[in-house]
């Protein structure tokens, strides 16, 4: 059976950079029952955070340490060890800030009593740093009530961060048994902390397999079950981003790949994309290919594609945080199996429907106005691919992946017509004006 990676990391307990967690086997519960829908959202402002899991372990937590984070075009640290010490960290929270960066943290009093709960709030609410607070990583279905009633308590002790909770996906099978993962877990988890309440719905999702395949029908099903359920309950949706190999089977991703992850998840509405790992993790039986940086903070080759995908990221998101991803098709000569192609009469078509890429339907809530977001499928090839528009699309622009601003783009007026390239994995966000 499938298990994702970071349910093993849980299980080993021999993570250096990582706390402790039990592993108990999931139970089949009743379907959930819906909680009442978030009110219509107006413009919205902020801009798109990229995540790293995890912290940087004691012994390097240094400024030069802390600026290749800074550097690398990283915003926020996803600290998810229990075992350090309140002063230790305080200590990473002081670099974070020194370093512009924000932080959730991670404090083994999440577990203890209400009095204990406010005291490891009380010691981080006010500092710079502190984006939130985290609860749980891939609970499992027992374990969501108890999760729940966390972060409503930590929401009612600080209602300005973030409490954490991570999903599994659905292919973690040997955690999630025969939970029915859409309504089963997924809608269990929004229905027990309430639509309301929740700040983002979390998960992994890693298609970069060892023998060279693509977990692709699955890595699909999840992004649009997870991109559905955000629409419908109007919550921010997040996602853990391949960046690593392991022994359980999974490869070390190339640069394009990376390019793959960060464009595919935002193509399905991703709002805070979180990258896992950046640091190389130690210290288990499970083993592990370097990451963006190795076990000595040292940048690896990828470090220098991933610092250019999380700028582009962050430049198109001061777009796509306003839009919500209403649909996305499939073109290729095969499609993976639940996806859809895009239907006859459709604002935006591929003049060739075998070309391998995504088309995501975007809208911006506050004023109806459409977006489309095309990714290029292939991992190995760059591509030029050419698209028929409506005749009622006057115009087309990009936005821009350099500074965030709509460009002039060769849109051919006459015949509807646009023709663009695309490195392997990449995607582009454009602009439509009837």
């Amino acid at each position: 059976m499938n298990r994702s990676i970071k349910t093993l990391l849980m299980c080993t307990g021999m993570l250096v950079l990582t706390g402790i967690y039990s592993c108990s086997k999931a139970q089949t519960e009743k379907k959930a029952t819906p909680d009442p829908v978030k009110p219509p959202v107006t413009e919205i402002k902020e801009d798109m955070m990229i995540g790293i899991y995890v912290s940087p372990g004691i012994g390097y937590i240094t400024d030069h340490h802390f600026k290749n984070i800074r550097e690398a075009n990283v915003d926020l640290i996803q600290d998810i060890s229990l075992s350090y010490s309140q002063a230790n960290k305080l200590a990473m929270l002081n670099m974070a800030a020194a370093n512009q960066l924000k932080m959730f943290v991670a404090d083994q009093r999440v577990d203890g009593t209400d009095a204990e709960m406010a005291a490891m709030v009380n010691a981080y609410k006010n500092h710079t740093a502190t984006a939130g607070y985290y609860i749980k990583d891939e609970p499992r279905v027992p374990d969501l009530q108890d999760a729940a009633n966390r972060y409503k308590k930590l929401i009612n002790l600080d209602p300005e961060k973030v409490p954490h909770v991570n999903l599994f996906p659905s292919y973690a099978t040997g955690a999630l048994a025969n939970v029915e993962y859409e309504t089963e877990y997924v809608e269990k988890w929004i229905e027990l902390v309430g639509a309301v309440n929740l700040k983002y719905l979390s998960f992994d999702n890693y298609p970069f397999m060892k023998d060279g395949t693509l977990r692709e029908a699955p890595y699909y099903k999840d992004l649009d079950i997870i991109r559905r359920i955000g629409l419908k309950y109007k919550i921010k949706t997040s996602a853990y981003l391949q960046s690593i190999g392991s022994s359980i089977g999974l490869r070390r991703p190339n640069a394009d790949e990376l390019r793959y992850s960060a464009f595919t998840n935002l193509a399905y509405g991703i709002k805070l994309p979180v990258w896992f790992t950046y640091w190389t993790p130690i210290g288990s039986t499970e083993q592990f290919t370097e990451a963006i940086v190795d076990a000595q903070g040292n940048k690896t080759d990828l470090y220098a594609p991933f610092t250019v995908i999380n700028a582009e990221m962050k430049q198109i998101g001061k777009t796509l945080m306003k839009l919500d991803a209403i649909a996305v098709y499939h073109a290729g000569v095969s499609i993976p199996s639940g996806t859809k192609r895009t239907p006859s009469g459709f604002i935006w078509k591929a003049e060739n429907e075998n070309d391998p890429m995504l088309i995501t339907h975007f809208v911006n809530p506050a004023d109806s106005r459409i977006y489309i977001m095309v990714v290029n499928k292939s991992l190995t090839e760059n591509k030029v691919f050419t698209f028929n528009t409506d005749t009622a699309v006057k115009n087309v622009k990009e936005v821009s992946k350099t500074d965030g601003l709509e460009k002039i783009i060769d849109f051919k007026t006459a015949d509807h017509k646009l023709t663009d390239s695309f490195l392997p994995g990449e995607g582009k966000l454009y602009a439509l004006y009837k």
